[in-house]
């Protein structure tokens, strides 16, 4: 990785093929936007110089307005892997020509930018819509009339379900982990036999998603399905979609289910009031307080499994065994299976995997 005593010569490829080469090309920066530090020199060590320098325009406003992208799922401007001529202008270019130097003068200091962007009247606006004559106003919020309104990213829907439930491991660093996968998958696209997927045991199954171990031709199905990539290359911005295998993934996924599961039984164990059960349940997944007719709607709901489960006792034991996690013995199943589904059913409101 260091740099060679004596460069080695690169020429233009006639044509593009390799095997004509054409004039000698020196290292060199697109002069437009910025020239070249008179004091430093023709390497990657210059390359970065030039990059932080005070006369580069072009650093410090990308950097901010992917800040900006993560606060409010769009950045300032809207084609994020484009500042050229064919990307869009910005939508308030004086907004973004402060942040900037703000940014740089901070000594490009990522928390504090961060930190001023939420504690900003435009971000703590309500999210919601507004109308202005029946019609809907700045519904793409190109004018910030509102505050941010997106589903969060595949990695995050899954981190927030366990933060909730109380099982996510919040250590920093160490190796990659294996979460839960469907079985064989791991196998049809391995050019070894012998490769096959082992789950992890105890912490490493409810680790954060950045430390998932991941196989570029058989990327974890949760994080593909709520447009996650597979790191084959770098992606700017990922797109948002919505389609019915998400549904799916929230419904079925073994981390969404054990979930529940727990988070049902701890407040089977710490709650002894049962209106205050389901109104600590509902917070926790939705960080708000349920409405008198949600609450309706929640009871209703949980004496429909209560029943249910009454019913068919065989499906209370196969849900509250769904997972690693040790299964509380001394609740009832089918009473531990009626407040798995209350869960379950928060997990997957629209409210619960989009910030709002």
């Amino acid at each position: 990785m260091q740099e060679m005593p004596q460069p080695r010569t690169t020429r233009l490829l006639i044509r593009g093929q390799y095997d004509q080469p054409g004039e000698a090309v020196l290292p060199g920066i697109p002069s437009a936007i910025a020239p070249w530090p008179a004091e430093a020199p023709r390497n990657r060590l210059g390359l970065a110089a030039w990059l932080i320098n005070d006369a580069n325009p072009l650093t410090a406003r990308v950097a901010v307005n992917r800040l900006w992208q993560q606060c409010f799922g769009e950045g300032l401007v809207r084609t994020m892997n484009d500042f050229g001529t064919q990307g869009e202008t910005p939508t308030h270019p004086e907004l973004l020509d402060w942040l900037a130097i703000t940014f740089r003068e901070s000594g490009w200091d990522v928390k504090a930018t961060l930190r001023m962007i939420v504690h900003s009247r435009t971000y703590r606006q309500e999210s919601r819509f507004r109308t202005e004559k029946d019609a809907l106003f700045d519904p793409q919020n190109r004018l910030l009339a509102r505050g941010p309104r997106f589903r969060m990213s595949a990695e995050m829907i899954r981190d927030q379900a366990l933060a909730a439930a109380g099982l996510l491991q919040r250590e920093i660093g160490g190796p990659s982990v294996k979460p839960y996968q469907p079985p064989g998958l791991w196998e049809e696209v391995s050019y070894n036999a012998e490769d096959t997927y082992v789950p992890d045991v105890d912490g490493g199954l409810w680790r954060r998603s950045l430390y998932t171990w991941l196989k570029r031709q058989a990327p974890p199905p949760p994080f593909l399905a709520f447009d996650g990539t597979t790191r084959e290359k770098c992606t700017i911005q990922r797109a948002r979609t919505n389609t019915p295998l998400q549904s799916l993934i929230l419904l079925n996924d073994p981390t969404f289910v054990e979930a529940a599961r727990v988070l049902a039984s701890e407040l089977l164990q710490t709650e002894s009031d049962e209106p205050q059960r389901r109104i600590t349940m509902f917070r926790r997944i939705l960080s708000r307080s349920p409405d008198d007719p949600e609450l309706r709607l929640l009871t209703d709901l949980l004496q429909r499994q209560r029943q249910r489960f009454r019913e068919s006792p065989e499906d209370a034991e196969l849900l509250v065994t769904t997972g690693a996690s040790a299964r509380d013995h001394q609740t009832d199943a089918g009473e531990l299976a009626a407040w798995t589904v209350l869960a379950h059913t928060l997990f997957n409101l629209d409210e619960a995997i989009t910030r709002r």
